[in-house]
């Protein structure tokens, strides 16, 4: 008995038309980025499941649109996902690559159904590209983010390379028996092995893609939680979290730590002079300057207004005046170009040692905020220690 596709072309429609629709539905409750891969995500299915549908209908519907146009909106879907997962990934999209599969589809379809007339050859040829967007897919899956792979990618990775393997599988099968007829018979098991095949691999991945953006977005949250939007430092919640773990840290061990307190000198005449924005850029310059300059193992956040602090684990004062000295020299060198003009900026810096005796960060802070009063009171433009701890002169000015 001959087993009919229509059955799972059916299925694969209803599947792909509702995910595609309920997937443009949910984007709207997530952000404009996550939002746009989604509506992409959703037109995608949308193409899919129209295209099982074209080959649902009825004969006089005709060839062009039975051979050609469904297998350009099954390959556009193909294509969709692609764009989609490039777009998560946030790598820039490049329209020959998202259009083109289509367009090449349409192309080999138009030949080899009215022209050379071979659908056989025609399938195997679409077989090919859509073999290479899955292989695209897996790729771009496959691609850290932050230093990690996310778990759902490599997931939603394996199950699209369990595709190509079966397309793979398809396109042997074609070259092993060996014959190409003009007309194809989908009720051959090739074709319903290829059919299943597709039909479940879109159905597994569409909830793993939903997990992917959800992922994302808790990660967004979290994100936005813990960093100052401007500078992209921590905020001073997530910098007292983790200074409160570090001075527990420190005093269980004996090892000890230094807290810095950094103010940039005069920001009010920067913003008085060249406008707020180029307060903003100033503020940026200086916390990109502070990532560069701090150890690997080192915090830094921005503690408000022109205003910065940072953690240093494990520090003792020599290491701590060497973090700072360097940062002022860093700074010193700085040119922030804003609108076509150098502004130059300073630091004061204060810096404080304890060895484990402190109870908390407000402690630490305030003793290193004393430190930046006396920097400030000095001349500006220098390193202060806390004075309890500073056998030596308390500025350390920079030469």
């Amino acid at each position: 008995m001959t087993l009919d596709i229509r059955p799972f072309w059916l299925i694969g429609s209803l599947a792909a038309t509702g995910c595609g629709f309920l997937v443009l539905i949910v984007k709207k409750t997530y952000p404009d980025h996550l939002g746009r891969v989604l509506a992409i995500w959703g037109v995608a299915n949308l193409c899919l499941g129209a295209g099982y549908a074209i080959r649902l209908g009825p004969s006089w519907e005709g060839q062009f649109v039975f051979h050609v146009l469904s297998s350009m909106l099954i390959t556009a879907c193909l294509s969709g996902e692609f764009w989609a997962v490039r777009e998560l990934k946030w790598q820039p999209s490049s329209t020959a690559w998202i259009a083109g599969p289509p367009f090449l589809v349409f192309a080999v379809g138009v030949w080899f159904t009215f022209v050379r007339r071979n659908i056989s050859i025609e399938l195997l040829i679409i077989d090919f590209i859509n073999l290479a967007l899955m292989i695209l897919i897996v790729q771009y899956l496959w691609r850290k983010e932050d230093g990690r792979r996310p778990f759902v990618d490599i997931v939603a990775a394996s199950f699209y390379l369990l595709l190509g393997i079966a397309t793979c599988v398809v396109i042997a099968d074609f070259f092993r028996d060996g014959r190409f007829p003009p007309e194809y018979d989908f009720n051959i098991p090739r074709a319903i092995f290829n059919s299943i095949a597709s039909i479940l691999t879109e159905g597994i991945v569409f909830p793993l893609f939903l997990l992917m953006v959800s992922e994302r977005l808790n990660r967004d949250l979290v994100v936005k939680a813990l960093r100052d939007p401007l500078t992209s430092l921590y905020n001073r919640r997530a910098f007292e979290e983790i200074a409160f773990r570090e001075i527990s840290g420190a005093s269980r061990t004996g090892l000890g730590l230094s807290v810095a307190i950094f103010d940039i000198d005069h920001f009010k005449q920067i913003n008085d002079r060249h406008g707020h924005a180029a307060g903003d850029a100033v503020l940026c310059a200086v916390a990109a300057t502070l990532r560069h300059n701090l150890r690997d193992e080192d915090f830094v956040c921005r503690w408000g207004g022109d205003e910065f602090c940072a953690l240093l684990p494990r520090a003792k004062r020599e290491q701590a005046q060497k973090v700072a000295e360097r940062i002022l020299h860093a700074i010193e060198e700085l040119d922030i170009l804003f609108e076509e003009r150098t502004i130059k900026v300073a630091l004061s810096i204060g810096v404080v040692t304890d060895e484990g005796q402190a109870k908390d960060v407000s402690e630490l802070v305030g003793r290193a905020d004393a430190a930046l009063y006396r920097a400030k009171a000095e001349g500006r433009r220098r390193i202060a220690f806390e004075i309890d701890l500073d056998p030596e002169p308390s500025g350390s000015p920079l030469s």
